[in-house]
């Protein structure tokens, strides 16, 4: 038997019995069948958590398109406005995320085989690359989910530094693969047709303006806040980096000519009133506004 083929069945090679009988104290080495098994179930519970939210993604599309509609149909072009880039930037995460889900379901089918068969160093190399590609992806949308891609990633690298088929220069090599380029961009594309057909097109005959004196409109010096009562219901909540509501933030007070309604913006962002607070507070800071109670 091989000395791979060993590794595989967690055998281990024959040795004097001394050697042998002192391996009985010491844990017994996982054999790399074993190990691939535990990969699939790790890419399983990530699989799970990109479902999770892309559902929640797509609980955000519905409601901030009905509130597109209404606020067009009230003739509130600055809030049909926000709503609708909204819209957009979501499904563009949402797109990510999809994507990202059904890269890994390829990695996961890659890796049953590579169970099956056994053809370990021929079949297991490529999908790293992916898994890298994957990893930076996600990294500014689901960081959790980054962070478990990169401990599989080391955990397949280990394996293959194993099996001697990897060298310390080609695990530290952030470059992508044409394999890897290829299953992203076929992903990608996937995506994007099921984004188009799950996710409700805008009614075609919403066309929200956007003047040009209005999209120029400076930031007046003082910033007039508000925190006017609005019935609140149960929001789908997307997690937002704080730059990003920053500049989220600082687009709704461009809309509404130097004024911020605390709730409101909360409401239509999918944040907490007190997340849009630290907000304003880093753009004072930042000497992008000046606030006004």
């Amino acid at each position: 038997m091989s000395s791979v083929s060993k590794r595989w069945s967690g055998e281990e090679p024959s040795a004097p019995f001394i050697i042998r009988l002192l391996r009985k104290f010491r844990p017994r080495k996982i054999s790399l069948k074993r190990q691939i098994g535990e990969v699939i179930y790790r890419l399983d519970v990530q699989m799970d958590k990109l479902d999770e939210t892309l559902n929640r993604l797509r609980d955000r599309d519905k409601e901030l398109l009905e509130k597109t509609v209404k606020a067009y149909i009230a003739k509130d072009f600055a809030r049909a406005t926000i709503y609708a880039n909204e819209v957009a930037e979501l499904r563009k995460m949402a797109k990510i995320v999809l994507a990202s889900r059904l890269a890994l379901e390829k990695v996961k089918i890659r890796l049953e085989t590579i169970r099956e068969l056994g053809d370990v160093a021929a079949v297991m190399a490529p999908i790293i690359p992916i898994l890298k590609g994957l990893k930076s992806q996600l990294a500014g949308i689901i960081p959790e989910i980054s962070v478990e891609l990169e401990e599989i990633t080391n955990s397949m690298n280990s394996m293959l530094m194993e099996l001697g088929q990897v060298t310390t220069t080609a695990l530290s090599s952030p470059m992508l693969t044409e394999e890897a380029k290829r299953v992203l961009l076929e992903a990608q594309a996937l995506a994007e047709e099921k984004i188009k057909e799950n996710f409700p097109k805008i009614p075609p005959e919403i066309k929200i303006p956007i003047p040009k004196e209005r999209a120029k409109v400076p930031i007046p010096s003082t910033l007039a806040i508000t925190t006017r009562p609005t019935a609140v219901r149960p929001t789908a909540r997307i997690r937002l980096s704080p730059r990003v509501l920053e500049e989220k933030v600082l687009e709704y007070i461009k809309a509404h000519r130097g004024f911020i309604d605390i709730n409101d913006c909360a409401q239509i962002f999918g944040v907490q009133k007190e997340d849009v607070l630290k907000a304003l507070k880093s753009l004072e800071r930042k000497g992008k506004i000046k606030l006004k109670a």
